[in-house]
């Protein structure tokens, strides 16, 4: 059978509060410092990654605006360079077109003094034929030959009558 103590043996007592105050500094010394350590190493390296973190969040911040900075400023130089390219064109353009203006008046101008040249040397041309034509008609109505000053001065008259008629 078995015994069953009311007061409970002093002894037993004090051995299990020893056993149980050796599990607990054994526990303590084995399992909770190190464990609290290795808590608080994670701890520090959570907390440094947190701030790494935080910095490289601002560094990419930063990054983003001075890329966005740039982007902007690589917009505004592409306008710049298509609008002084457009510029440029009008401005070729539009020399080019002077340019052939210039070379057609040139053309119409030379062409003009080539007209009035050609039309001088007929008007010439016809001038002599008539005043050779004048002094044979003149010669055979008078039967007499015409002195050269006298012929000169038959001819102009001739001439400048053709002129007033004929002559636009």
């Amino acid at each position: 059978m078995m015994d069953i103590f009311v007061v409970p043996d002093i002894w037993n007592m004090l051995a299990q509060w020893g056993a149980t105050l050796i599990l607990f500094l054994v526990i303590r010394h084995f399992i909770y410092k190190p464990m609290n350590e290795f808590l608080e190493k994670r701890k520090t390296r959570v907390m440094e990654d947190l701030t790494e973190a935080e910095t490289k969040k601002k560094e990419a911040i930063a990054m983003k605006e001075e890329y966005e900075r740039q982007l902007a400023e690589a917009k505004k130089q592409g306008q710049e360079i298509v609008e002084e390219s457009r510029k440029r064109g009008a401005l070729l353009e539009h020399e080019h077109v002077a340019e052939g203006k210039n070379k057609a008046e040139a053309l119409l101008e030379k062409a003009r003094v080539q007209i009035e040249r050609e039309r001088q040397m007929a008007s010439e041309e016809i001038r002599d034929e008539t005043a050779d034509m004048a002094v044979l008609i003149a010669e055979k109505i008078l039967g007499e030959s015409i002195d050269t000053s006298h012929q000169d001065k038959l001819v102009d008259g001739f001439i400048q009558d053709l002129e007033k008629n004929h002559v636009r």
